[in-house]
């Protein structure tokens, strides 16, 4: 059998939920869940079973980059293999990611991935009940996650936004025991990724600084990165001229990614769209040692 052709339908980032009608199937007996159509029509069939796990989360605590950034199906396992919940998205990292903000490292350990790139709302739904179906047979029971009436693997749950680095305690620049811009070199040598901006990470105070961790949070996620606010008196008092001459660069904003000055924003912007700052904040992620620049 030949897989049908798909064609998108949804936005990107759409987190797709199985109708009350579909979830209402759940509650047949095993030994009908083909009889009952649980099995895709118009999507090959890929086998649940063989289909390998992968690790949900990178060392640090970040989605692992392993994860298909498409559309997909998925399967998530605890850190004792037990199958927790199987679902369906536009974006199956940006999913993952979800689930490992909402419940612990023990829940969300691992996953399966069957990925349906270009598929449509209707053959996602049909893959997405021929791999719970699968599942039963496999363990007998619907995974947890799936059971009626249960929505916290469904609900998204904001997380708040990481807070700005501070410099000082806040007491005045005269209570420093070391200089300003000693401390600006231990910030960008301890830190793997950090942007000093005018404003904060959820309110920046210029355009450039905007355009800037708009992309970092779309490179590196929105809370793997830092922030210094270099208009924040009160902590960082100086910083904005000290900073400027700690990198003999005239403008702010100005990111650092492993110990070393990336550039302003129109560089890190070129870099973004030659998916060179992506490849270097990956490698970061993943514990490799970056070559020298």
């Amino acid at each position: 059998m030949h897989c049908a052709q798909f064609a998108p339908c949804l936005a990107p980032n759409t987190f797709i939920r199985p109708s009350a009608h579909t979830y209402s199937k759940l509650r047949t007996p095993i030994h009908r869940y083909r009889q009952n159509n649980l099995a895709p029509t118009t999507v090959c069939a890929a086998s649940f079973v063989d289909t390998p796990t992968i690790p949900a989360a990178a060392p640090n605590g970040a989605p692992s980059p392993d994860i298909p950034s498409v559309s997909g199906v998925y399967a998530v396992y605890n850190s004792s293999g037990i199958l927790q919940y199987i679902g369906l998205s536009r974006k199956v990292n940006i999913s993952v990611a979800t689930h490992l903000e909402a419940f612990d490292a023990t829940t969300v350990a691992s996953i399966k991935v069957r990925e349906l790139p270009t598929a449509s709302k209707d053959d996602l739904t049909d893959a997405w009940k021929d791999w719970v179906a699968q599942a039963v047979e496999e363990t007998g029971a619907i995974p947890p996650g799936n059971s009626p009436g249960e929505r916290s693997w469904q609900q998204r749950r904001p997380k708040a936004p990481k807070p700005e680095l501070r410099l000082t305690p806040g007491k005045g620049i005269d209570d420093l025991s070391i200089s300003l811009e000693d401390l600006v070199d231990q910030v960008i040598k301890a830190v793997p990724v950090v942007a000093f901006v005018k404003g904060t990470r959820t309110a920046p105070q210029c355009g450039f600084s905007y355009k800037v961790l708009t992309i970092l949070s779309e490179v590196a996620g929105s809370n793997n990165f830092e922030v210094v606010n270099v208009l924040d008196e009160v902590y960082n008092p100086g910083l904005r001229d000290a900073i400027k001459s700690y990198s003999q660069w005239p403008t702010i904003p100005q990111v650092y990614v492993n110990g070393e000055f990336v550039g302003g924003a129109d560089i890190v912007e070129q870099m973004h769209g030659t998916g060179e700052l992506k490849l270097i904040i990956d490698e970061i992620n993943n514990n490799k040692v970056l070559p020298p620049r």
